[in-house]
C-alpha cells in the first residue's frame, strides 16, 4: 500500500524536484513531514480522527491536576466525573463565583520569642487546601540556568519581625509548596532540602522550622488557609494547562472529558500515518514549507491548490461523519428521550 513515509519521502522529492540527497537527505525530509504532521496539520484541521477520550483518576485530597499541552491540543467540555455531567470552565471569574475559595484567618497559631524557630502547633480546620506548582522545573534553551518552580501557595504563616530605626516591623512570611514543605516566598527555587518547615494538610499539624529572620518576642505568628471538606467534584477549571476541581476530591473519581491529541511522528520508513488517506496531503504540507524556506514562492503558489484540495479530502471524512445527526444541545435528549428530559448534568439544568 502507498502510504509509508518511504512514499510519503519519495512524493515530496517528485514536488519539489529534489530527487538527490545532495539536494537534501531524507532527515531534512522527515523533519519537513513530522513538523506539517504533528503541529501544523491539527491546527489546520479538527479531525474527528484525532478526538480522543482522555481520562485520568482523582488523588483523595488533591485538587490540581496537569494537563500535557505537548501532547494534546485542546479540551473541550462535557466533563464527567464518577459518571456525572460535572460543570467546567476556563473562566477563573465564574468558577470561584459558584466555588467560593475565601482565606480563612487564625490568630496566634505560635507566639514570638526574639528567635526565627522553631515554632510548632495545629490548626483548628483541617482539610487545608495545599498549594500548588503553576509550571514544572525546566531549564532556558541552551543554559543551565534552573528556571524557578512558580509556587501558588495553599496556606501563609506570617508573624512581624524586630521594627527598625523607622519603627516599622517588617512582615516575615513562609508558604506551601504544595508537597507540605514550607518555604520563604523570596526563595524560587524551593529545593525540599532547604524548606524551613512542614505542614499536614490533613490533621493541621504544623513545625515553622526556621523563619529567614527573628520573630519579636510575643509576636503573634497568622496563618491565612483555605479549609474545605472533601467529597465528589461538581465543577472543573481549565487554567494554564491544569485542572482544579471542587470540592476537593476525598476518594477515586473518574474523570473523563473529549481531547484533540497530537500525532505520533513517522520515523521508520515503513511508519504510516494515523489513517493512512493522509499521505498525499503530508507530502504538499512538507513540499509547501521546503519552497518557503527556500523563498521559492513561484512554486509554492503553484501547488497551493493542490495542498488545499488534499486538506478538503482529509477533512471530508468527519464532515460525513457528523452530517447525519444534529449539532448537541441541552434540548437534544428531551425529543430522543422523552423519559430523561434533563439528562444526568448534577443538580439539573
Amino acid at each position: 500500500m502507498v502510504a509509508t513515509l518511504q512514499d510519503i519521502r519519495n512524493k515530496v522529492r517528485r514536488i519539489t524536484g529534489r530527487t538527490s540527497d545532495s539536494q537534501i537527505t531524507n532527515g531534512e525530509i522527515d523533519n519537513y513531514i513530522n513538523t506539517f504532521y504533528v503541529y501544523d496539520l491539527p491546527e489546520h484541521l479538527k479531525l474527528d480522527s484525532l478526538k480522543v477520550n482522555y481520562q485520568f483518576l482523582t488523588t483523595a485530597n488533591q485538587a490540581i491536576y496537569d494537563f500535557d499541552p505537548e501532547v494534546y491540543l485542546v479540551n473541550m467540555p462535557p466533563v464527567y466525573i464518577a459518571g456525572y455531567q460535572s460543570y467546567m470552565t476556563q473562566s477563573r471569574e465564574n468558577f470561584y463565583r459558584v466555588n467560593s475559595t475565601f482565606q480563612y484567618k487564625q490568630d496566634s497559631v505560635a507566639v514570638g520569642n526574639g528567635t526565627p524557630g522553631p515554632y510548632t502547633g495545629i490548626l483548628t480546620t483541617t482539610y487545608i487546601m495545599q498549594g500548588y506548582k503553576r509550571n514544572p522545573p525546566g531549564a532556558y534553551s541552551g543554559s543551565t540556568t534552573v528556571l524557578p518552580r512558580d509556587i501558588i501557595w495553599g496556606i501563609l504563616f506570617s508573624g512581624k519581625g524586630v521594627a527598625g530605626t523607622n519603627g516599622i516591623a517588617p512582615s516575615i512570611n513562609l508558604i506551601d509548596d504544595g508537597q507540605g514543605n514550607l518555604f520563604d516566598p523570596a526563595d524560587l527555587n524551593c529545593n525540599p532540602a532547604a524548606a524551613r518547615g512542614t505542614i499536614n494538610y490533613i490533621t493541621g499539624a504544623f513545625t515553622l522550622t526556621n523563619f529567614a529572620s527573628n520573630i519579636d518576642n510575643l509576636q503573634p505568628i497568622n496563618a491565612q488557609y483555605v479549609a474545605y471538606r472533601p467529597s465528589r467534584p461538581q465543577s472543573v477549571i481549565y487554567f494554564n494547562n491544569q485542572f482544579m476541581l471542587y470540592p476537593v476530591p476525598d476518594q477515586a473519581y473518574m474523570v473523563s472529558f473529549e481531547a484533540f491529541k497530537y500525532p505520533t511522528s513517522l520515523v521508520n520508513v515503513g511508519d504510516t500515518p494515523q489513517l493512512m488517506e493522509w499521505w498525499q496531503l503530508l507530502a504538499y504540507g512538507a513540499a509547501d514549507k521546503i519552497f518557503a524556506d527556500n523563498a521559492d514562492f513561484e512554486n509554492m503558489a503553484k501547488f497551493r491548490p493542490l495542498l488545499d484540495e488534499q486538506m478538503r479530502l482529509v477533512q471530508r471524512r468527519t464532515i460525513t461523519q457528523y452530517s447525519s445527526e444534529r449539532t448537541a444541545s441541552i434540548y437534544t435528549e428531551q425529543t430522543q428521550f422523552a423519559q430523561f428530559p434533563f439528562g444526568n448534568m448534577f443538580g439539573g439544568i
